[in-house]
């Protein structure tokens, strides 16, 4: 069965979306947490009005490489408190090319652990199939970088389609 087909007897879905467009994380310091996202994850940042920032993966303004193509877009809000802390499953993610980029990241956020308000920092291993760090920023988000190989790709497994 491909991914586009609909398992028999399922229901026709009640949302039509054209795009899956973003997920909402809480800070009590939204300039921390910019400057993590910026300077520690490599990622494009705007605030847009007080206290909400949109990221995105670099590479998407023109003529650059992503140009034109859809994103997905993390919203963080700021809070005076943040009531229910965030786990480990809950998580987010960025991908990075290699094991070594896993290691060297690993690496690199254990000496800058400090100046960046995190806490804890997981060593890198295999799980899941794929080989990552987890850590926790200082607002309880974790945070893990990823690295896959081909047939683990989202994309590879979304092509595989529905196996059971």
């Amino acid at each position: 069965m491909n991914v586009m087909t609909r398992p028999q007897g399922a229901a026709a879905s009640h949302v039509k979306p054209s795009l899956l467009i973003g997920g909402t994380f809480l800070t009590k310091d939204i300039k921390r947490a910019r400057r993590m996202c910026e300077e520690v994850l490599n990622l494009e940042c705007v605030e847009p009005e007080k206290g909400v920032l949109l990221i995105r993966e670099k590479g998407h303004k023109t003529g650059e490489k992503l140009a034109g193509q859809p994103y997905w877009i993390l919203e963080a809000r700021e809070v005076e408190d943040i009531a229910v802390p965030q786990e480990m499953l809950n998580h987010w993610g960025v991908a990075v090319p290699s094991q070594a980029a896993v290691d060297e990241a690993f690496e690199k956020i254990s000496a800058k652990q400090k100046d960046y308000g995190i806490g804890r920092v997981q060593k890198p291993r295999f799980r899941h199939g794929s080989y990552a760090l987890y850590f926790v920023d200082g607002d309880s988000n974790w945070w893990e970088i990823e690295y896959r190989t081909p047939d683990l790709l989202y994309t590879t497994l979304r092509q595989k389609g529905d196996q059971h």
